[in-house]
């Protein structure tokens, strides 16, 4: 097992044998995700697109005109967000404007709180027939047919953080927002609202494991801790999860900040602390300290 972990200092690799090694080291990375043919994929220095190989090299792939907030790999097309809440997709060395997302209905109701209107998360569900764009704050926009045509869901002013897909149930879909945790069993076209069993609702991650989902909760964006919580991806309480982290986690564990994989899970805090699970999500300790802003982390 490997934790990768992109971050303003470049890319991060810690090894279940303990090792660490880096590269990018004179970059900085916005975003980590799997890409097509088993490579990962990630924005680097705000506008580019990069492709890390088998082979432990990494090579610039496209070049955008506005910056780069997301990307997404669905089968083959890999989608990219912006700073300008546009989507981009990539076309072999280009990425290419969909300009369909450009007419989305409510578009006119979505507006900047904190950091610049974005495409801030995007997912797929497991069949690959659904895709998901979160907008902050805007929403979550949904469709079905690779990004041709678009339909709102979501109401605006829940401030998603982040929308996730359930890795084998295309029915499920969960999001991180201020208001709590977001559920949909319809593939992401209705949502309700989860806070049972939190003691504040804002929250920023979102994740799978096994029958459980996890989401990160803080009392706000500014929040000197913040806290990992559980629960059944059927229905229940959300209960705490401690196993280590207590209340030792700083600041807020941000969107894509958050990963499962191989029996374990990973998450970094607003501190730049890199904290890993030893079975399941139990037995949480820190891998490592002093990571810069941490805008991704993923198992491998």
């Amino acid at each position: 097992m490997a934790v990768l972990v992109a971050s303003s200092d470049g890319y991060h690799v810690f090894t279940s044998s303990g090792e660490h090694h880096t590269n990018l080291s004179d970059h900085a990375l916005q975003t980590l995700v799997p890409g097509p043919d088993g490579n990962w994929l990630a924005v680097v220095d705000k506008r580019e697109v990069w492709r890390h190989w088998a082979d432990e090299t990494w090579e610039r792939v496209a070049v955008a005109d506005a910056d780069l907030s997301s990307l997404l790999t669905v089968g083959d097309v890999v989608f990219a967000g912006t700073y300008e809440a546009r989507m981009l997709r990539l076309d072999e060395d280009k990425l290419v404007s969909v300009d369909s997302f450009d007419r989305i209905s409510n578009r006119d109701e979505w507006h900047q709180v904190g950091p610049a209107l974005n495409v801030r998360s995007m997912t797929a569900t497991c069949d690959g027939q659904v895709v998901l764009a979160n907008v902050h704050v805007g929403g979550i926009q949904r469709s079905t047919d690779m990004g041709e045509t678009w339909e709102p869901t979501i109401e605006v002013n829940h401030d998603v953080h982040e929308v996730r897909a359930h890795p084998t149930d295309p029915s499920i879909v969960m999001a991180a927002a201020a208001v709590g945790l977001c559920v949909s069993e319809d593939g992401g076209r209705t949502w309700s609202v989860d806070t049972d069993g939190l003691p504040t609702t804002y929250a920023r991650a979102v994740n799978y494991f096994d029958d459980d989902v996890l989401i990160s909760i803080s009392d706000g964006p500014w929040a000197e801790r913040s806290s990992l919580y559980r629960r059944p991806v059927a229905g229940g309480a959300l209960e705490r999860v401690d196993e280590g982290l207590g209340d030792a986690v700083q600041g807020n564990i941000d969107t894509r900040c958050l990963a499962v994989g191989r029996g374990r899970a990973a998450l970094a805090d607003g501190a730049g602390t890199l904290w890993v699970s030893s079975d399941g999500i139990e037995g949480w300790s820190v891998a490592a300290e002093g990571l810069g802003s941490v805008m991704g982390v993923a198992i491998a």
